[in-house]
């Protein structure tokens, strides 16, 4: 009579039960727990006992209230105790804080293809801890840092990123005050890039003319992709 939706919740022990219940399935590759209420304190529960699990591949978290705590325990997930080859975090309570801790993991992560750190609260600070990380990763191909209170600062390392990183193909900036500036490091560092196919700058405020300009450098980019692949 009286049902209500949060009086059935994902609760401490409900976690601790799934935890084990993960390290035990050992052949476990995609596991989603979006949506669940999950908090830094839950997450840490999780981490701790998926730590060094053989199989799993693919880790949902989004949309949950993980903070710059339950972050750092990501970040030890990914500093060597996983082969998580996909990361989704996007809509939670990181911060600068978090976000340095997941890129100082990244920055030695051999496996992970894919994060998605999409409306956090990383700032400038965060921003620039996760493009250091891609100055020195090899294996991502797909970044998702759009929605994340971002600006000149981190274009400006960014434009140092796509110069130098040679595994990037997708990288995602929406919703972030890059401005006109942070535009034209981004378009200064595109015209050294050969591997970067998109390259999301909806809502950024770079300007009419850096955009033209980085879209017509990404075409460029997937056409010699497109011939590489042709003459192979």
């Amino acid at each position: 009579m009286n049902f209500e939706w949060n009086l059935f919740q994902f609760t401490a022990r409900d976690c601790l039960s799934l935890a084990k219940a993960v390290k035990a399935c050992h052949t476990l590759k995609v596991l989603h727990l979006h949506r669940s209420g999950i908090d830094d304190e839950k997450v840490r529960v999780l981490i701790s006992h998926i730590l060094d699990h053989p199989s799993l591949l693919t880790l949902d978290l989004s949309h949950n209230k993980i903070g710059d705590s339950g972050a750092r325990a990501v970040g030890k997930l990914l500093n060597g105790r996983c082969i998580l080859t996909t990361l989704n975090l996007c809509d939670n309570k990181i911060k600068s804080n978090g976000a340095a801790a997941i890129g100082h993991a990244l920055g030695k992560n051999t496996t992970l293809s894919y994060i998605n750190l999409r409306l956090n609260r990383l700032g400038d600070d965060g921003g620039q801890a996760i493009c250091r990380a891609l100055l020195k990763n090899s294996t991502l191909t797909h970044v998702h840092l759009g929605s994340n209170d971002l600006g000149e600062p981190t274009a400006a390392i960014l434009s140092q990123v796509v110069v130098s990183n040679k595994a990037l193909v997708d990288l995602n900036l929406s919703c972030n005050t890059i401005g006109p500036d942070g535009g034209k490091s981004l378009q200064e560092g595109m015209e050294e890039n050969t591997t970067i196919q998109s390259m999301d700058l909806r809502l950024t405020e770079v300007g009419q003319e850096n955009e033209y300009c980085i879209n017509q450098l990404l075409k460029r980019n997937r056409e010699e992709q497109y011939q590489q692949g042709r003459n192979s």
